[in-house]
């Protein structure tokens, strides 16, 4: 005789938690519970947490340009998922990481144009270009090439095209992509310049910055005060389009600059002062801080930002003789602390770092554009089955999968 036991909601729940996105979504046609479940905000934020904390493997979406296979020489953009396993297994060749790749395909609606027609592939013309902005709990900010800016979580393949903005056509845009805790919504920062002007007597007047914020909720922008981006003499610039999003804030690498100067040559003769630009949801104020001392001492310090063991971080090369690779963690009290400086063992030349993707692990590329695993405590490398054919368009973003809903 067979007995049959039925699961309680609690375990359903417990279950379906740890369950990937793409079987989830299949899921939704089982039973109208099991779709009013999937479609509830708590078992959505259940599902981030647990899904996503399981430390078995490591995902990342890479951007790169390859050769065409159609017309020759000519470059393609291309974004790949990549499931870098931590369980420490080998692959057949020792020299490779074990991962799983997975190709991105933009929804037919999305009217991205690749090789040539609106299809569902991967690689985008050169011309064609799309940017991330940035991620949060499985969703990513994209720029793309129309000039449109877009919400796209690639897990249940649901995106939204954003309104636009609601301030004049700026000369440059610096976003900021990530999540309100305040308001339990999802927000995108602009921060945008009008450049310069040339007055009668030659001086050269720099323009004010101003700057809106988008929330999903609503699907509308509104401006926001900048009085933080400048002091009596000077304005604060990001130099960066990808934003670095942790606890509620937005942090850019950018500069500070006078707002006005004698003359165009004035202004190339003038050394722009390196500094960190945040922007903190909850009051919706900016703020800046200085990099760390020896940053401005040796002005040959190559980082970038990212989240490195819950902490903000600095990482990258230190262009001296020996060209260590650095990490610096910041500190509670706004300071920093050099954590890590090691000179690569490896045969080729490393040109630049991608991602802090393990506690103990960067992502590199070399001078040939195949990209690698570098291992600090073993001094081992493993190359990743992906290359690139432009070092100019590489992009790295460790990520989580979610069923976190854009609509």
């Amino acid at each position: 005789m067979t007995y049959f036991c039925k699961m309680t909601e609690e375990m359903e729940v417990q279950i379906l938690a740890r369950l990937p996105p793409k079987s989830l979504m299949r899921f939704k046609c089982v039973c109208k519970s099991w779709h009013a479940l999937l479609n509830n905000p708590h078992f959505v934020a259940k599902h981030l947490q647990l899904y996503n904390n399981q430390p078995s493997s490591t995902c990342v979406l890479f951007k790169r340009s390859v050769l065409s296979r159609t017309e020759h020489n000519k470059e393609e953009l291309v974004f790949t998922f990549l499931i870098l396993h931590n369980d420490g297994e080998s692959n057949a060749d020792h020299n490779l990481i074990n991962c799983n790749v997975e190709d991105l395909h933009f929804p037919r609606s999305m009217g991205l144009k690749s090789r040539g027609q609106f299809i569902e592939l991967p690689g985008l013309e050169l011309g064609e270009s799309v940017h991330i902005v940035g991620h949060c709990d499985g969703l990513f900010c994209l720029s793309l090439y129309t000039g449109e800016l877009v919400f796209y979580n690639p897990a249940i393949k649901e995106f939204r095209v954003l309104p636009q903005s609601c301030l004049e056509d700026a000369f440059s845009c610096t976003l900021g992509f990530g999540y309100d805790p305040k308001s339990k919504d999802y927000v995108l920062l602009s921060i945008v310049s009008y450049g310069e002007e040339i007055l009668d007597d030659e001086h050269l007047v720099i323009h004010p910055p101003q700057a809106e914020i988008y929330t999903l909720s609503t699907n509308s922008w509104r401006e926001i005060e900048t009085h933080y981006l400048e002091t009596e003499t000077t304005y604060f610039w990001g130099n960066e389009t990808f934003s670095t999003y942790f606890n509620g804030v937005f942090y850019w690498l950018g500069y500070e600059e006078k707002k006005e100067f004698v003359s165009f040559y004035d202004r190339l003769e003038e050394e722009k002062k390196q500094v960190i630009i945040l922007f903190d949801t909850f009051d919706e104020v900016f703020h800046n801080m200085p990099l760390p001392d020896c940053f401005y001492e040796f002005p040959t310090h190559e980082m970038s930002l990212t989240v490195w063991n819950e902490s903000i971080a600095l990482f990258g090369f230190y262009r001296c003789e020996f060209e260590p690779f650095e990490v610096w963690v910041m500190d509670e009290f706004d300071g920093w602390t050099k954590h890590l400086s090691v000179v690569p063992k490896v045969d080729q030349e490393v040109d630049i770092p991608l991602a802090l993707w393990r506690r103990n692990e960067v992502l590199l590329v070399d001078r040939d554009g195949r990209i690698f695993s570098y291992n600090f405590d073993t001094e081992n490398l493993k190359y990743l089955p992906v290359h690139g054919a432009s070092r100019g368009d590489f992009q790295a973003v460790v990520c989580v999968n979610s069923i976190v809903s854009v609509k």
